[in-house]
């Protein structure tokens, strides 16, 4: 165990050398014998890391950041988990922007909650919940940042990470102790009620919104605009129908759905 600082957010932190997923092994102990909130799993190397969707988390061993940190946001009701989603991603957000030189680096949000930085990912998110009679008991939020890798499987082609932006290599156990940092910032927004403050803050970093884009949503191709995110958590997009300039709006709930082209 690593035992630091003051926060209340990563103030202990079990470090694994090797585990299949930090989210898997923090519900496992959340589900046998609770830890205080802001208790964090860290593993060096996860091999089954998972996604969005069901999809994988595939992160090169001891280079990356896997984590994930147990809360307790009982004071949120369950219709509106989706603002945890919001200020964890935008804590992810500012410790990206923080390692980055200044410069053109674009760091923004795509939804739901995927972290990039000039259209390529550099880090991901899993918020899993424990539901107890509609409320949300505990959540492990799972994050997985791309720090030191300088090459990527084919199958994530637009993946990038802190060293290939800097140049420099990153000490892993520093980054994990900076995040803690904005994480408690915006979770502590969030417990005090700050909904249009995290609600700004999102959609100023959501990626293409007011942009005309080419998309595929369902299969179609279309271009359309980015106009924000719900307060439940669904893509607001206006579609162009190519047909005397009808505008559709949709409400995407999947991020399957859609794809940038």
């Amino acid at each position: 165990m690593i035992t630091k600082g003051t926060l209340f957010t990563g103030h202990t932190v079990d470090k694994l050398d090797k585990v299949d997923s930090t989210n898997r092994y923090a519900l496992d102990l959340v589900k046998q014998h609770p830890p205080a909130e802001g208790f964090t799993v860290w593993a060096l190397e996860q091999f089954a890391g998972r996604g969005q969707r069901g999809n994988k988390w595939l992160t090169e061993p001891r280079t990356n950041l896997t984590f994930s940190i147990i809360l307790l946001p009982r004071f949120l009701p369950l219709a509106e988990q989706f603002w945890l989603t919001r200020v964890m991603a935008l804590a992810v957000a500012e410790f990206v922007s923080s390692c980055l030189n200044s410069g053109s680096e674009k760091v923004a949000i795509k939804w739901p909650n995927d972290i990039y930085v000039n259209d390529q990912k550099i880090a991901g998110i899993l918020i899993e919940n424990v539901i107890e009679q509609s409320i949300i008991k505990f959540s492990v939020a799972g994050i997985g940042i791309n720090i030191n890798q300088s090459a990527f499987d084919p199958s994530v082609p637009n993946a990038t990470s802190l060293k290939l932006l800097t140049g420099s290599t990153f000490d892993l156990e520093d980054c994990l102790n900076r995040i803690f940092i904005p994480v408690e910032k915006f979770y502590l927004e969030l417990r005090s009620g700050n909904y249009k403050k995290i609600d700004e803050a999102y959609h100023k970093l959501l990626y293409r919104r007011g942009v005309l884009c080419n998309l595929s949503i369902n299969g179609k191709t279309c271009k359309g605009t980015i106009k924000g995110v719900s307060a439940t958590g669904q893509l607001l997009v206006d579609t162009d129908t190519g047909e005397h300039n009808t505008i559709e709006p949709l409400e995407l709930s999947d991020v399957k759905h859609l794809v940038f082209l």
